[in-house]
């Protein structure tokens, strides 16, 4: 009876192959969660990229008559004139709370009828 049954014998190497070979596949999958977000975020990179490279070459639409030609400096231009209108502004309000200050020490100092 004993020769009619194959005698299975243990075999380590193919247990090894197995075993890393789940491991791999394993790897590879979690993995593809992290390529597949950079590569759609390079994809949009890319496309920025490329949209601002053809907006600075000049590609773009013409620019119409009358408006300035950089746009950086009319947006420091207007950065400060805006700067100016708040510095102006907080320069007003602190003078009109000196000039408060100053008169209610005026009041503080002169009591009504204080003969002098």
């Amino acid at each position: 009876m004993p020769d009619q049954q194959q005698e299975e014998k243990y075999r380590p190497l193919a247990l090894i192959a197995v075993v890393i070979a789940a491991l791999l596949l394993f790897a590879v999958f979690f993995l593809a969660f992290l390529v597949a977000p950079l590569a759609i975020l390079a994809l949009f990179y890319i496309l920025f990229a490329a949209s601002d490279r053809s907006k600075r070459a000049g590609s773009g639409p013409p620019p119409t008559p009358g408006t300035p030609t950089d746009p950086a400096v009319e947006e420091a231009r207007l950065n400060q004139e805006r700067l100016d209108r708040e510095a102006s502004s907080r320069r007003s309000t602190m003078e009109g709370q000196d000039r408060e200050a100053g008169r209610a020490a005026e009041r503080l100092t002169t009591r009504p009828g204080a003969g002098s």
